[in-house]
């Protein structure tokens, strides 16, 4: 035997795990004999793999399924409280930090003020006392973690962990941010855009479950960005700056954009912007709660600047579904608090300049999962690269593992 062939078995015995994993997470109880015909492994191979994962507590035998003759299998369940994760949005003001276990059930939450202008060496030390002073609130070890995701705002190098351009996080451009907070945390950590995970999170977890094709409009509090689901995984594109739909331009000769362009939907429809317009004809607002409060008691202008708003958005969303086609759009951050008093107008805009057969096919819908959309995404980064099947293990037979989105 080669010295090769160890190390070619225990490869290739972990594959067997993951797709095993993959299958209990996306199927639910399923017994020993329909997962050897899911997975195309044989039944030994399954017993086998079944006994060692029960040993390690990730899966766990419930009940008595159905028989058509004979014998009644156990069933067998993945088990999401076998192990906890982190998850992280990393904002510009604040840090939101999530303990849940692997089906997102949050077991700790914390809103830190926060800092990005300090730096990313010193924002890391900040991040990972928060992480520590939470883990030490719940009693838990870092044992006890299987990893930590962690939501960034722009452009990201997924495979480096790097910010590639982001113009919200100046100063962070080419920072190994994964490499820092590894070592800051001591556990293994993972980097994402932000509007990224907000479309894992709800495809996997909110609005969008059960669609292969989401566009997630992501309205956060500094930005605007959209996460791509195309053909039940996520698209990042060649560099990692797919979705980057805050910087669109949907007014001709409008006002500057950080990005260095002008017009951008960013500049016109983001969160800063909005809140600037509303104080330059008058309106008494320091956050957007104040404008919503406002064109809910029935405020002309602040309606008016809502429409305004949700029409800038409907440019962008139509060039958005003209190009890629989704059947499903879901307006997720904190802007979207407002509900039908923005969408309204971005429903008109689409049907306006939308191409007809996309807009009669997709359906528009708030996200679910609040302002924890982001933590909770990154979450959902974690337990997939913990127990799914990696991209260039997998076979082309079909089996249903492969549309869990990475």
């Amino acid at each position: 035997m080669s010295d090769s062939q160890p190390a070619d078995l225990a490869l290739m015995r972990e594959l067997n795990e993951r797709i095993v994993l993959g299958l209990l997470r996306q199927e639910g109880p399923i017994s020993r004999a329909e997962l050897a015909r899911r997975s195309n492994l044989s039944r030994s191979t399954v017993s086998s793999i079944i006994a060692t994962l029960l040993a390690a507590g990730l899966v766990c035998e419930t009940g008595i399924g159905s028989s058509q003759g004979g014998r009644r299998p156990i069933m067998i369940e993945f088990n999401y409280q076998s192990a906890l994760v982190i998850g992280i949005e990393l904002g510009s003001t604040t840090l939101t930090l999530l303990l849940t276990d692997l089906a997102a059930t949050v077991l700790r939450r914390a809103y830190v003020p926060f800092n990005s202008a300090e730096g990313p060496e010193a924002c890391s030390t900040r991040l990972a006392e928060q992480v520590h002073r939470v883990l030490a609130e719940a009693a838990i070890s870092r044992q006890q973690i299987v990893g930590v995701g962690v939501g960034v705002p722009g452009p990201l190098g997924y495979t480096t962990g790097r910010p590639s351009a982001p113009p919200v996080l100046p100063g962070w451009q080419g920072v190994p941010l994964r490499a820092l907070l590894e070592a800051a945390l001591g556990m293994r950590v993972f980097v994402e855009n932000d509007a990224n995970l907000g479309a894992l999170a709800e495809h996997r977890w909110g609005a969008a479950q059960g669609w292969e094709n989401v566009a997630y409009l992501y309205l956060g509090s500094v930005g605007i960005g959209a996460g791509l689901i195309l053909d039940g995984r996520l698209y990042r594109g060649d560099i990692g700056s797919a979705g980057e739909i805050g910087h669109l331009m949907v007014e001709e000769d409008g006002p500057a954009c950080r990005c260095g362009s002008s017009g951008c939907l960013e500049a016109v429809a983001g969160l800063p912007a909005v809140l600037k317009r509303a104080r330059a004809i008058g309106l008494p607002v320091a956050q957007f709660g104040d404008l919503l409060s406002l064109a809910r008691q029935g405020d002309h202008s602040a309606i008016a600047l809502l429409d305004a708003t949700g029409e800038y958005l409907g440019i962008a969303v139509a060039s958005t579904l003209n190009m890629i086609n989704p059947g499903c759009i879901v307006i997720g951050g904190s802007m979207a608090e407002a509900g039908e008093l923005l969408l309204g107008s971005l429903r008109r805009t689409l049907q306006r300049r939308g191409l007809s057969i996309a807009v009669d096919h997709v359906t528009i819908i708030p996200g679910m999962l609040g302002s924890d959309v982001v933590a909770i995404g990154a979450v959902s980064i974690v337990v997939n690269h913990a127990f799914s099947v990696p991209a260039a293990a997998r076979s082309n037979n079909g089996v249903a593992h492969e549309a869990m989105p990475v």
